[in-house]
């Protein structure tokens, strides 16, 4: 049989070893060290772990230029895959027609659809899916794998007969192209003419095959379908709205035997890039075969996981640090530029778009745990591509402003990553090569400086709020440890003069934050932080609260006081008590919320992981949750655990989080 090439293109313009199961992580994960055999290959290196879904759960997988986050649980099918642009500011997604899988591969035996309803899930080094049903003695398997630096991914079926007899089987993919969405937070269907031809070039050669169009004056984006040894059917007319591809590999599978079908999703900036994207990892897996390719990208996985010496645990670290490594990053395929994004997945509500506190407070601490190259990269774009307009509320991926006002953390947030890049790997050469932004920053910072109370102001909290109080205590408390952290950059780069000022505004703020950021809470008998203030003396109107994102709890993990200072010992106390709203004491997953975010959230659990004090409760709380089938995100009801459903698949947060746990428990330290 043939090797054939479909390709998806688009013309556009925009409208408008063994555990057993345990109670950790809520039973949700059993974690095995074992060779993989029979239908799923033979991978004598790498380790699966087996994970828990639920009706409407996802389990995602990609690269560093295509991601896959919708896969289906249910069922296996691709519901979307998407790419970064940057002519377009943000993901580019293709959906299927009318709701239905962009793409969808499916098992035939007997000339009958098999209904590959809720395979069990398990992943290949905390992140290659595979999907597997056993069924009248058949073992049928679904394995993902974007290997990295693939423009292409690769999804292997299966099929192994435990049978007593012959049996005719059918391993399929269906591939549907319902509409092309632009997303910047949420998508905006772009439109054009869809058509059907022939790509002579591609066809004359060893991989014929066709592409569909979607046009109007050029070619804006493509995708490719390339299945080796199987048959495709067009099930489109010459000018369709939704062009729609089948590709079938049907064998007769004897007793004892396995058999496999190889089909590979590629991406574009036009059919020619597309078809080639696909073509050259079908190429590769013709000559090393399918498993060395998924053994080749868990390799890159494995060399990118920390331990904590609990294998439950583990596999949830590393499982976020990966996500937020290829979901809160990637390239655009337009300009290969590393950017940042939120996350990569439309599940989350403010998709595909840039702020500095996910990026280099959350991500950031995340990547330095596994891949301090990337850090080093996306530390670079953070500086130079969004230094313009760093400290503003969010942002394209451009470094255009999408969301205006002032928020103080995302001033200092870059600062804070490049000091700690720099105390980490010792690269002051990466330092004197952007010692202009370290002015630039520094130079917005002392910009909100206020003379009368010398606190520093802020127009919008780290929950995007505009509060009437100017003066944010963590916000101050992190302006402060910058400053501290400027004096030794400043030292390494022998300027004694604006290391010595540094370290003075360190000192002057230090005093100024005891002095003014301080009041008696209800219930309370002596003074706490509070979470801002107007910085009159005394305080006329605090607001007398936490801020999840930016909270009082990160005072002793930034070094300005310690966890048994009287101050803030009353602050924990009364955060934890029914004197706040929002406190959630008592409650089975119960962390310090807020207004904004009336739930446990995910920066609470990392927060307290860091405090010894707050370490138990939060890893209970860990050890309880699904969160989203093992994804970190926004947050989870106090009482129930359940997730909350605009904060899926929060790849910034999953950094965070990941990068707590390691502080907290990892044995393999850096």
């Amino acid at each position: 049989m043939k090797e054939i090439i479909y390709t998806f293109f688009i013309r556009v313009e925009r409208e408008g070893t063994l555990f057993p199961a345990l109670r950790l992580l809520g039973s949700v994960f059993t974690a095995a060290a074992i060779a993989i055999g029979a239908a799923g290959g033979a991978f004598a290196q790498s380790t699966r772990a087996a994970i828990q879904t639920k009706p409407g759960d996802v389990v995602p997988t990609g690269n560093e230029w295509i991601a896959l986050p919708t896969i289906r649980a249910n069922d296996g099918s691709i519901e979307s895959f998407n790419v970064l642009s940057m002519r377009d500011r943000g993901l580019l997604e293709v959906v299927g027609e009318r709701g239905a899988a962009a793409a969808q591969p499916y098992f035939m035996v007997d000339g009958k659809p098999v209904a590959f309803e809720n395979p069990s899930w398990q992943l290949i080094e905390n992140w290659i899916p595979i999907a597997t049903l056993i069924r009248d003695g058949l073992e049928m398997t679904i394995t993902y794998c974007a290997p990295p630096g693939s423009r292409a991914a690769l999804i292997k079926m299966a099929v192994q007969n435990r049978g007593p007899r012959s049996v005719p089987i059918t391993m399929a993919l269906h591939a549907s192209w319902g509409a092309l969405n632009r997303v910047t937070y949420t998508p905006v269907e772009l439109h054009g003419i869809r058509s059907v031809a022939s790509v002579p070039w591609v066809e004359s050669g060893e991989f014929p095959g066709q592409y569909f169009s979607f046009a109007d004056s050029d070619t804006r984006f493509a995708w490719s379908v390339v299945y080796p040894r199987s048959t495709g059917k067009v099930t489109a007319s010459p000018i369709t709205p939704d062009p729609e591809l089948d590709a079938t590999h049907p064998v007769t599978l004897q007793p004892g035997a396995t058999e496999e079908a190889n089909f590979v999703i590629g991406v574009g900036v036009e059919e020619y890039s597309a078809s080639q994207s696909a073509q050259a990892l079908a190429e590769t897996i013709d000559r090393e075969g399918a498993d060395a390719v998924i053994e080749e990208t868990a390799a890159w996985c494995r060399q990118r996981s920390r331990t904590t010496g609990q294998p439950t645990l583990d596999l949830l670290m590393n499982r976020n640090l990966l996500f937020t490594a290829l979901y809160a990053w990637g390239r655009t395929l337009d300009t290969e530029q590393l950017i940042g994004v939120t996350s990569r997945s439309p599940r989350y509500y403010v998709s595909a778009a840039y702020w500095d506190r996910d990026a280099m407070l959350w991500s950031f601490p995340g990547l330095m745990e596994i891949d301090r190259d990337l850090a080093r990269e996306a530390l670079e774009y953070a500086i130079t591509t969004q230094l313009r307009n760093a400290g503003t509320h969010s942002r394209f991926i451009d470094g255009v402003v999408l969301e205006d006002g002032l928020e103080l953390d995302e001033v200092v947030a870059p600062l804070h990553a490049l000091a700690q890049y720099v105390e980490a790997t010792g690269d002051t050469t990466f330092l004197v090569a952007h010692r202009d932004a370290l002015h630039v920053l520094q130079d917005r910072i002392l910009s909100r400086y206020d003379p009368v109370t010398e606190l520093y102001s802020t127009l919008q909290d780290a929950q995007d709020q505009y509060r009437k109080q100017p003066f944010n205590t963590y916000n101050n408390v992190l302006v402060w440890h910058v400053f501290q952290e400027l004096a030794r950059m400043y030292r390494r780069l022998a300027d004694s003069a604006a290391a010595s000022d540094a370290d003075a505004r360190a000192a002057k703020l230090h005093d100024a934050i005891m002095d003014r950021c301080q009041a008696v809470a209800p219930g309370s008998n002596d003074k706490i932080f509070v979470s801002a203030t107007d910085g009159k003396k005394p305080v006329i109107n605090p607001i007398l609260a936490d801020v999840p994102p930016g909270s009082l709890l990160k005072l002793p993990t930034l070094g300005f006081v310690s966890e048994d200072n009287p101050t803030f010992v009353r602050t924990y106390e009364w955060l934890h008590s029914r004197n706040y709203e929002y406190s959630y004491t008592g409650k089975p997953f119960g962390l310090p919320g807020s207004y904004r975010l009336p739930f446990t959230t995910s920066w609470s659990v990392a927060d307290h992981l860091l405090l010894k004090h707050g370490r138990e409760q939060a890893l209970n709380v860990i050890r309880g949750t699904n969160w989203d089938a093992g994804i970190i995100s926004e947050g989870i009801d106090p009482t129930s655990g359940v997730v909350d459903h605009d904060g899926r698949a929060f790849a910034t947060a999953a950094g965070y989080v990941g990068h707590a746990i390691c502080a907290a428990y990892c044995t393999d330290k850096k």
